[in-house]
């Protein structure tokens, strides 16, 4: 039988398989068929046996071609596997396959002992600080060693009791303010400075009264029981309950010394304007701040006796307005 007899049977005995098979399968195949040929047919004429060494040939053929179907579909198999990618390999791990480990993967080493490999050299060269150990300088040393000195200074001065604290209550208002003091640190022999022109105190929980606006500077110095001297102070802001006092409605600038002037009182105005002027408008007699009319013209002149007008404007030390209107009479 010719071979391509023989073909065309196997052909025609597969037909209908529909395996997926490589092209390459049936050159795989068709080599076979060559290397098997000529021994089954030289065979078949020898033993001269017709029909039935036609189906040992079958039979014999059928062998090679499913040897050759799994060798084929075995490697294609392997072919199609995923492909092992080292580079998303190494990302995923954070690792970097050097091109020593790169052609070792070529070669046929497995990849994963590769990674176990270059995790292991990351755990070794990485302390529990997160610093490699190829960071771990001589520099880095001493820069931890002086943040440790650092942060033990820290903790130190902010564990040792204070020997001046202060405490006051209340630090701000209207005069006259009364402001309690204390010294909450442990400091034995205290001594109280207050910078309104009072004499200072040697009293443990003092009560001081500031009489006239401002911001004070209270100084506290404390001496512990061991000898250590410390200094702690507070501003108290004191503001001025401004006021003007009722105003006179008549007086006598003759000389007796009763009743000479017209004046009024005031407290804790920043600025004050006074005018006195007639019943025709005319401005007889004028003043800034603190001040008074004693009768007389702008001219030094005595004024006559009568009724006058007067206008005062103001401002106190808290921020508050005055403006005072109304006659005064003057007798002599």
């Amino acid at each position: 039988m010719k071979n391509n007899n023989l073909e065309d049977l196997f052909k025609d005995s597969f037909e209908n398989f529909e395996a997926d098979i490589n092209p390459n399968v049936w050159k795989n195949i068709k080599a076979g068929i060559k290397e098997g040929d000529s021994g089954v047919v030289a065979k078949f004429k020898f033993n001269k046996i017709g029909v039935n060494a036609i189906v040992a040939i079958v039979s014999s053929i059928a062998a090679i071609i499913g040897t050759v179907l799994v060798m084929n579909i075995g490697s294609d198999d392997s072919s199609r596997s995923k492909p092992v990618n080292t580079t998303h390999d190494a990302e995923l791990n954070k690792t970097v396959i050097s091109p020593q480990q790169s052609a070792t993967t070529e070669k046929g080493a497995p990849v994963k002992e590769i990674e176990q490999k270059a995790n292991c050299s990351n755990i070794q060269n990485t302390n529990n600080s997160g610093i490699t150990t190829d960071q771990i300088t001589s520099e880095n040393i001493g820069n931890i060693k002086k943040d440790k000195q650092k942060i033990n200074s820290i903790i130190n001065t902010l564990s040792e009791e204070p020997v001046a604290l202060i405490n006051a209550y209340p630090i701000g208002g209207t005069v006259p303010l009364f402001v309690n003091l204390s010294n909450k640190g442990i400091g034995k022999t205290n001594k109280w400075t207050f910078n309104d022109g009072k004499k200072s105190t040697t009293s443990a929980n003092p009560v001081h009264v500031f009489e006239n606006p401002g911001v004070y500077t209270v100084i506290l110095t404390s001496v512990s029981a061991e000898g250590k001297t410390s200094i702690d102070s507070v501003e108290v802001e004191v503001t001025g309950n401004s006021s003007i006092s009722p105003i006179p409605t008549e007086f006598s600038p003759n000389g007796d010394g009763i009743n000479d002037e017209f004046v009024f009182k005031s407290q804790f105005i920043a600025n004050m304007s006074a005018v006195i002027f007639d019943k025709n408008g005319n401005i007889i007699y004028t003043w800034e701040g603190e001040g008074k009319w004693d009768g007389k013209d702008s001219k030094e002149k005595n004024a006559k006796i009568g009724t006058y007008f007067y206008l005062i404007s103001a401002v106190g030390v808290d921020g508050k307005k005055f403006e005072q209107k109304g006659s005064i009479n003057l007798t002599r």
